[in-house]
């Protein structure tokens, strides 16, 4: 049920994957966040895997889906993180998405005061999936902290729209028209300017379980 003041923002860092296309879709759609003003951010991540396209295209597309479709209004930002230089280097790892949007996410909220909540696409998969995402995760919070170490306010609180969801069933919580654009392909590859998904990185082989 609305009520008449409005709740502090939230912000919500969107790939156009089907995570965070999840938590947006929880964000816009979800009378428990209907009070909160959402603030959309999208980085144009550049490095070896050459995703950036096939992200912005996503992003685009599910975006303009629901400025058409929802009633709830948001604002839309967007930056770029370029990472290709570490190729010169010959170096073997490249930053981890986590870590860039935990970096940027905490300067937008050091920006915008008004912003108290970050959502997050961690799912019930990545809670009881082992290996290291908790000590990721972690990394991650504690980037996002250190940024508001000269700050006189706490930081924001991270939430997790998604946190009781497999990730079937955040694709079966999408509407038809957005699951034709969302983008979850680690490695694409391109025809002209259409991305297709390799079919061989990890998360091409997690979805198939599900897209059939």
């Amino acid at each position: 049920m609305s009520t008449s003041q409005t709740k502090p923002a939230i912000l919500c860092m969107f790939s156009g994957g089907i995570d965070s296309t999840g938590v947006l879709h929880q964000l816009l759609t979800n009378e428990q966040f209907e009070d909160h003003p959402i603030i959309i951010h999208h980085i144009q991540i550049h490095n070896r895997e050459n995703r950036a396209k096939a992200e912005a295209r996503a992003v685009k597309a599910i975006l303009s889906y629901y400025k058409t479709n929802v009633i709830k209004k948001f604002m839309v930002t967007e930056s770029v993180f370029d990472s290709t230089g570490f190729a010169g280097l010959k170096a073997e790892r490249f930053p981890y998405d986590m870590d860039v949007c935990a970096f940027y996410g905490a300067n937008l909220t050091v920006a915008r005061k008004e912003i108290r909540y970050v959502a997050w696409g961690r799912t019930i998969t990545d809670v009881s999936g082992g290996g290291d995402f908790e000590a990721r995760m972690q990394r991650m919070q504690d980037i996002f902290n250190s940024v508001w170490t000269l700050e006189k306010e706490p930081p924001p609180k991270f939430v997790f729209p998604l946190i009781n969801f497999e990730k079937v069933k955040i694709w079966q919580s999408l509407p038809p028209e957005i699951r034709q654009h969302v983008w979850w392909c680690r490695t694409p590859r391109y025809d002209g300017d259409i991305p297709k998904a390799c079919g061989r990185c990890g998360t091409c082989i997690q979805t198939k379980a599900f897209l059939g």
